[in-house]
């Protein structure tokens, strides 16, 4: 057996086994899987007041299928990405940055309120992992992301330890959803090619929707200011 498949092998290992702590420490606080569809909020996640850019996902450089996923910075690496359950995937900061501080956007999650969105941390203490946390109910400085619901295009802050819970919620109850291993990062089908550069036109379009957002401004807004 390879060095490669050994490690895959253990990443798989090692990501199903959270999978099921997570899901036996979600049982044990007595919570029942809704009959309908699992949705954000059950996890703790608000829903922001925003309407979703069509080409969010993709201007940031996701090409797999899953319903959720979140974007942010992992408090160890202090490294922007987003994960749909899987390893954070490494993604445009700059392009991160003009999202967050566009008028659109800025209102609703201000960097006062949400320093760890902006990559800012109170702490150079290093996570522990969620099995840890599970285990003997560790205390952790809040970290947030904005969450992404893909299927019904809204748009949520939440805490990455709500969405970890979330993951692992929405992962089949037979199997992985998360089979792809590449550069030492477990990833689902369809992230692969996650180095390759973003088609500008994505971007474009990002750019152009929240701009289009932007309310028109009115008579006394164009009217020239008095000396």
């Amino acid at each position: 057996m390879s060095g490669i498949h050994t490690t895959r092998l253990a990443a798989s290992k090692a990501h199903r086994h959270f999978v099921n702590e997570a899901r036996r420490a979600v049982r044990k606080t007595g919570w029942q899987a809704p009959d309908g569809p699992i949705s954000p909020a059950l996890v703790g996640a608000e829903l922001l007041p925003v309407a979703v850019p069509p080409t969010l996902e993709w201007a940031f450089g996701y090409r797999g299928d899953l319903r959720f996923l979140q974007f942010g910075y992992t408090a160890g690496r202090r490294q922007f990405g987003y994960s749909d359950g899987g390893d954070d995937l490494p993604s445009d900061e700059g392009l991160w940055t003009w999202f967050l501080r566009h008028p659109v956007v800025t209102s609703h999650l201000p960097e006062s309120r949400y320093p760890t969105l902006y990559g800012r941390f109170a702490s150079e203490t290093e996570r522990p992992a969620l099995d840890q946390i599970l285990r003997s109910g560790v205390a952790l400085p809040v970290c947030h992301c904005l969450l992404l619901d893909r299927r019904d295009r809204r748009a949520y802050i939440s805490q990455r330890d709500q969405t970890m819970i979330l993951f692992a919620l929405m992962e089949p109850e037979e199997g992985d959803a998360h089979t792809v291993f590449v550069d030492g990062l477990l990833m689902s089908s369809g992230s692969e090619s996650y180095r390759q550069p973003v088609p500008v036109e994505f971007v474009d379009e990002l750019r152009r929707f929240l701009d289009s957002q932007m309310p028109a401004p009115t008579v006394r807004d164009r009217l020239p200011v008095e000396p």
